[in-house]
């Protein structure tokens, strides 16, 4: 446990990683352990310090409300006032515990975890951090050469956050004698708004799936986090577990969503996948996000059409789970919205159609595919405006 503190001292002569606002007169045992496990520096405050004194917030990187503290109570107008003011100085925030009916949508940069999740505080404090700290010493700087020698800095950390944030991919593919897959990962920028995950979930299912989130830069980077945070393929109890069908798991995510009130419109698509590994039955279910694309040597590409809309935006969103059976030879193609130009995509009169170019690129190996995809899109000199793209290709031996 720690006492509070009733001034950030730290805060005057140091970068401090988290600060902790609550009502009670501890901070949680699990936030502490889980910041101290990975070296972060953190404070703690008693809401009516932040509220009643002028406090130097530029040197704090992330803000953790605990709404649910043992021994006080913070109501919903201090609770709100404080994201406000938290909110103005552009400081991620993540409201622990339940919020009860409190409208969070019109703030920025806004997570909101549950008591359960702690670890999904890390998450939010290793891609929002690099950030801040770039930003902080940015807009310290007065002069326009130090500006521009700090904006080299910035776009120096930027990546690093970039680097972070490719740590939640999968590092290795589960690649077999019966499957082959190959990835791609392309930001527009450092950061990225794609999301993906290939998981071998036990000896007989391979979960995975690729979403993006609506928006840019760190905003689209952090709701990737909590994307890759709430995905849950599984669930164990005691020496059992059930297996999520991909009809759960994204009805689960959207609920998820929904309780964030996030603001700016940011939403997010999702297509996820549950693959038999000894039936070759493929299941899976979308929302919002481009078809999936099946491609055998025999008949023409094949649109995965499921109905769906994007996630986060109704409470009682309706989505529709499809199969497919798998046979060798066989290859899925499932992609962001930002590789459609390239790949000409188009429905016409429930026919496909890819641009020539990338219809040349099917009948190889996945691997090959993924590498010559990835040369047009460097290539290209289409876009005005880049956007994220990502890409995963799955081939049936």
């Amino acid at each position: 446990m720690s006492k509070i503190i009733t001034q950030p001292e730290e805060t005057k002569t140091g970068f401090t990683d988290a600060l902790i606002i609550c009502a009670g007169e501890m901070t949680p045992s699990e936030i502490q352990n889980a910041l101290e496990n990975n070296k972060f520096t953190w404070q703690s405050m008693h809401f009516n310090t932040f509220l009643s004194k002028e406090l130097d917030l530029e040197n704090v990187g992330t803000a953790i409300i605990d709404t649910e503290s043992t021994n006080g109570f913070l109501d919903a107008e201090q609770m709100l006032e404080i994201i406000e003011m938290l909110d103005n100085k552009n400081i991620p925030t993540v409201l622990y515990g339940n919020t009860g009916n409190i409208n969070t949508g019109y703030f920025k940069m806004l997570n909101i975890i549950e008591k359960q999740s702690v670890n999904q505080i890390i998450s939010v404090i290793k891609i929002s951090n690099i950030y801040r700290k770039r930003i902080v010493e940015l807009e310290n700087q007065k002069s326009i050469a130090a500006q521009n020698n700090h904006a080299q800095q910035l776009e120096n950390q930027l990546k690093m956050a970039g680097a972070v944030q490719k740590d939640f991919l999968p590092q290795d593919l589960p690649n077999s004698d019966k499957f082959k897959w190959a990835v791609t990962f392309m930001p527009a920028d450092w950061v990225s708004g794609d999301i993906y995950d290939i998981t071998r979930i036990d000896e007989k299912h391979i979960g995975f799936y690729l979403a993006d989130a609506v928006g840019h830069s760190m905003p689209a980077a952090l709701l990737t986090m909590f994307l890759k945070q709430s995905i849950q393929m599984r669930q164990t109890t005691g020496n059992a577990y059930k297996i999520f069908s991909p009809l759960e798991v994204i009805q689960n995510l959207n609920q998820k969503m929904f309780s964030q009130h996030l603001k700016g419109c940011q939403f997010a698509t999702c297509c996820y996948f549950l693959l038999n590994t000894e039936t070759l039955m493929l299941e899976y279910c979308r929302a919002g996000h481009p078809y999936p694309i099946l491609i055998n040597g025999t008949n023409a590409p094949t649109p995965l059409q499921t109905t769906g809309s994007l996630l986060g935006i109704f409470e009682d969103a309706q989505f529709e789970q499809g199969s497919v059976q798998l046979q060798s030879g066989d290859k899925l193609i499932v992609y962001s919205d930002g590789a459609e130009p390239f790949m000409g995509t188009k429905l016409n009169k429930e026919a496909l159609h890819f641009e020539t170019e990338f219809k040349s690129f099917t009948t190889l190996p996945v691997k090959q595919l993924v590498s010559k995809f990835e040369t047009l899109v460097k290539q290209s000199a289409e876009m005005e405006e880049k956007d994220d793209i990502s890409l995963i290709a799955l081939e049936i031996q």
